[in-house]
């Protein structure tokens, strides 16, 4: 009798580890019923003699990978997703506007990758980098560079597109998100396709190139007001 006590107490609940991380990671709509279950099979397994550890390495894993499947489709999710898009691309424009605003003598590389409209190329080129922060384009650049009227203008396009869209369709974050990046990129491709068809002259692709920068710069933060506005769950 008292061996057989012992036995038993010898059959645990989950490892503390794979228990953290379902409690945090796992679907929540049924979490608590998972791991009572996972906690019922895996005392069952330890007082067979089965193994134990590969069989709840991989029920673990497929209960977090529920679960983060079933927090991607959250409104949560999409607004954690655009705040850090909101922080990585807002910053990066007004640093590239500073560049541009205080540029002199580029590469010959860079320059003709700005010709070109190839902002996205620019971005990803480590001479751009190093020569923005030497040339410290932030620190003397005003508020009027920014001023941008087709790019105010395509902001409040976006604005009103918004309200027809959420008033006339059923939409959840995801959609909407979608729909907001649609208008969010869009300005930037029809900048470099008219770059890249028309081929203008270098002195005459200033405004092109500042609507496709700043449009977007005008048109995160209007999403962010609406997101939060409109999915307050």
């Amino acid at each position: 009798m008292h061996s057989k006590n012992a036995q038993q107490e010898n059959h645990t609940a989950l490892p503390k580890l794979v228990g953290w991380l379902l409690s945090r990671l796992a679907n929540p709509a049924y979490k608590n019923e998972l791991i009572g279950d996972l906690e019922e099979e895996y005392i069952e397994r330890q007082s067979a003699h089965q193994e134990t550890t590969k069989w709840l390495c991989s029920q673990a894993m497929f209960a977090i990978w529920d679960g983060q499947k079933a927090m991607a489709r959250t409104t949560k999710f999409v607004k954690v997703i655009s705040i850090i898009l909101c922080i990585l691309a807002l910053p990066t424009i007004v640093f590239f506007v500073g560049w541009l605003a205080n540029m002199q003598d580029p590469s010959e590389q860079l320059w003709q990758l700005l010709v070109d409209g190839k902002i996205h190329a620019i971005l990803f080129n480590s001479e751009y980098w190093q020569s923005a922060w030497n040339e410290h384009g932030l620190g003397q650049i005003g508020l009027a560079t920014f001023i941008n009227v087709p790019g105010i203008f395509w902001a409040l396009l976006f604005a009103g597109a918004s309200y027809l869209f959420l008033s006339k369709t059923n939409s959840n974050s995801w959609q909407y998100g979608i729909f907001a990046l649609a208008f969010i990129v869009v300005p930037y491709l029809l900048g470099y396709a008219a770059i890249s068809a028309l081929e203008p002259e270098p002195q005459k692709i200033g405004p092109t190139i500042a609507f496709m920068v700043l449009a977007p710069f005008f048109t995160i933060p209007v999403y962010l007001v609406i997101l939060f506005g409109r999915f307050r769950k």
